[in-house]
């Protein structure tokens, strides 16, 4: 992202100016997935404005459309991230050279990530798993590719970091996920893997070394200290 863009971003939405802290460039170009007629996702983090925090007003997030961006505020974006939602805590795991923008808080948020990684994951991960295994199987020979290809993604990243404590966004696999993406695995072996992969992440939950949950309280102290930070600086 260039100059010219992220000013375009500042016009399109004045309310990030000196608020966002963090942008980052998510989906597949973060996986590594990604082709030429593939979307560009930008996912951010911003502070909210002080209307929305000392007066009447509301803020959640900012969505745009050129680019195709969304930024949440930061106290959405940590909620969401303590009740494990995975695209989410994917931001923090991104790729050095895929941050587009970080100021001190969002470093400090990408250096403490760690505290949004606990079991719930699993639940998170295997209730889409089991949805669109679902979903696969019903399908047929007749089934979407692309659906499949972030199945079995979701599949081995939840397995991944239930066993070894890790997030890995980067896909060392990446030309495998691509493979199945355009198209090539025979739908009979798309399901006997996604379900070896399911058994191998509940097995991995039973004796993963994360936290059964995230520790509210110091995700809470986190939070008071960068908005105290920001807006009584």
């Amino acid at each position: 992202m260039n100059q010219s863009q992220l000013q375009s971003v500042w016009e399109q939405a004045p309310e990030l100016k000196g608020h966002l802290c963090y942008l980052v460039y998510a989906g597949s170009l973060s996986y590594g997935t990604n082709t030429a007629s593939s979307d560009v996702d930008l996912r951010g983090i911003a502070f909210a404005p002080v209307e929305a925090v000392f007066g009447l007003e509301r803020y959640e997030q900012t969505i745009l459309t050129e680019p195709d961006l969304v930024v949440y505020a930061l106290n959405k974006y940590i909620r969401l991230a303590m009740n494990g939602n995975p695209n989410i805590v994917e931001m923090l795991y991104v790729e050095p050279k895929h941050v587009v923008y970080a100021v001190a808080a969002g470093e400090e948020l990408r250096e403490r990530r760690e505290l949004f990684l606990s079991k719930r994951l699993y639940h998170s991960y295997g209730g889409y798993a089991i949805r669109n295994l679902r979903k696969l199987a019903s399908a047929g020979q007749a089934y979407d590719a692309k659906d499949a290809h972030h199945l079995i993604r979701l599949l081995q990243m939840g397995r991944e970091l239930l066993e070894t404590g890790e997030l890995l966004v980067a896909r060392s696999n990446a030309e495998e996920l691509m493979a199945i993406k355009r198209g090539e695995w025979r739908i009979d072996d798309l399901l006997a893997y996604a379900e070896e992969l399911f058994a191998q992440m509940s097995k991995a939950y039973e004796v993963s070394p994360l936290p059964e949950e995230v520790d509210a309280d110091a995700v809470q102290q986190l939070a008071i200290r960068l908005n105290r930070e920001f807006y009584n600086p």
